[in-house]
């Protein structure tokens, strides 16, 4: 009764303090509330709670954290309908003494304990593990390749990536690793783009172009926001450079109509976005079921693949004991592999080169930041590297072949290092892409010795760019990897 007052009291304009003045001229309007202040002399309750707390006033955590953690069991009866009895019980004074050393945390970890244990209890019955015999469906699996059904998935925007991989694949996981600033975040933006909306603008066709039909797509950030993402789509999408959006550079009214069209395509798109700067493999799971569920999606993306502080604490309680970086990072993709197998969708990921790629005694795998081991589950490895100029001189035979790739300079090679179950492996794709607007093109295809690969073909199924503009160059000083040593080495993790 009285904590209602005080909330009453509290919303009216300028209430410095409250006393018991206040309470009893705020109780005092309803006659049984009234009755009950005086038969239990509130007045004086209050006065002797104001003088008893007048000095405590730097142990507000403690009183803060006790009110919280009555909430958390207080909600775990009302909303959950739990029998809280294992944690809190008036009639048990051993429970009551337990119960007042724990914090609100310690609380919460019991009651979600519950729920785990509850879960492990039945995941045999829902886990990954079945039983079968190898002939079963194995005709209905031969007419699936006879006709050529299911064993593509949504193109990417590269058609000789979409020929190894035989485009994006449910139950495919795939992961690129590139340098900072390599547009690994803003490539998986484009991909999911191009699924969950259906048209691009096409500035030299000047028409809108169709992507074929959209998909629900997730995509689960890590480390950028949701304006971000939009920023990045609303350049795709439109084709006008990112930049130029933000300042607004010499927008003309003809852009600011295809931009406001990309705005009405993305309203409506099926793209969702999660940000989750920390996470666990559980809190990754449950997201993808969600979205599985109520969203129907089969593609998701995940950026990218790094470490948090409750992945820390997540396999020591799994473990008891305290795991190197990089065997968390093996065992965290390892159960990304599971999820993309588990809830039958395509998973893209990404992993970042740490700064020792630049010491030419440490161009092999330990330039992957964390751990090179990160690849060993996954069905797809990609090491995406800007062109440099030394780069150049190397396929310069290549591009002058007939004036056939004269008009389209390569700024982007795709080391395709790892396909399980491909034909296509220990080649390099070279495409370019324009990074304002996270447009691609294909150019050609080498091997790792940069001899030309006249026998593989692009696959086009939905859609094609002629050109994506200006194109950007990166200085060879920005770039001292060699991506063929890097590739080599990362092919032979096991």
């Amino acid at each position: 009764m009285i904590w209602g007052a005080i909330v009453n009291i509290a919303k009216k304009k300028n209430i410095e303090k409250i006393s018991s003045l206040e309470i009893e001229n705020e109780i005092s309007q309803f006659e049984t509330a009234f009755s009950l202040w005086k038969n239990n002399n509130g007045w004086e309750y209050i006065q002797d709670a104001l003088e008893m707390t007048e000095d405590k006033l730097l142990n507000i955590g403690k009183y803060y954290d006790d009110v919280r953690k009555y909430s958390v069991i207080r909600n775990a009866a009302e909303s959950l309908k739990m029998d809280v009895s294992f944690i809190y019980d008036e009639n048990d004074d051993d429970k009551l003494l337990k119960f007042n050393e724990m914090t609100s945390e310690d609380v919460l970890n019991k009651i979600s304990s519950k729920f785990i244990d509850f879960k492990s209890l039945w995941k045999n019955s829902f886990g990954d593990n079945y039983a079968f015999h190898i002939g079963d469906g194995i005709k209905e699996r031969l007419d699936e390749y006879k006709r050529q059904e299911n064993v593509y998935g949504y193109p990417f925007q590269s058609g000789y990536m979409t020929t190894v991989y035989r485009g994006m694949r449910p139950k495919k996981f795939i992961i690129r690793s590139s340098i900072s600033g390599g547009g690994k975040s803003r490539n998986s933006m484009a991909e999911a783009a191009n699924i969950a909306c259906d048209k691009l603008y096409d500035w030299n066709k000047q028409e809108w172009i169709s992507t074929g039909e959209k998909l629900p797509v997730l995509y689960i950030s890590t480390e950028l926001t949701k304006e971000e993402i939009q920023d990045c789509l609303l350049a795709h999408i439109s084709g006008i450079e990112q930049d130029r959006i933000e300042e607004w550079k010499d927008i003309t009214q003809k852009e600011e109509e295809i931009l406001n069209e990309a705005r009405v395509l993305l309203e409506e798109s099926l793209f969702y976005g999660e940000y989750m700067p920390d996470f666990t493999i559980d809190s990754i799971s449950d997201t993808i079921e969600n979205y599985v569920i109520n969203y129907k999606i089969g593609h998701c993306f995940f950026d990218y693949i790094n470490d948090s502080p409750s992945l820390y604490a997540y396999y020591y309680e799994k473990t008891k004991t305290r795991l190197r970086t990089d065997q968390i990072l093996f065992l965290f993709s390892n159960s990304l592999k599971l999820v993309c197998n588990k809830f039958n969708i395509y998973l893209g990921s990404s992993t970042q080169l740490n700064d020792t790629y630049k010491e030419n005694e440490n161009k092999d795998a330990s330039a992957l930041k964390g751990s090179k081991a990160i690849i060993e589950k996954a069905d797809g490895g990609i090491l995406a590297l800007p062109v440099s100029h030394k780069d150049l001189k190397k396929i310069e035979p290549i591009m002058k072949l007939e004036g056939k790739f004269g008009t389209l300079i390569p700024n982007m090679s795709y080391y395709i290092f790892k396909n399980r179950g491909g034909k296509w492996k220990s080649i390099i794709i070279w495409t370019k892409i324009n990074l304002g607007t996270m447009r691609e093109v294909d150019c050609f295809v080498t091997d790792y010795n940069f001899k030309l690969i006249t026998d593989i073909e692009k696959t086009l199924i939905d859609f094609q760019l002629d050109d994506v503009g200006n194109a950007e160059m990166f200085d060879d000083e920005d770039l001292l990897i060699s991506g063929t040593d890097l590739a080599n080495e990362l092919s032979k993790t096991k």
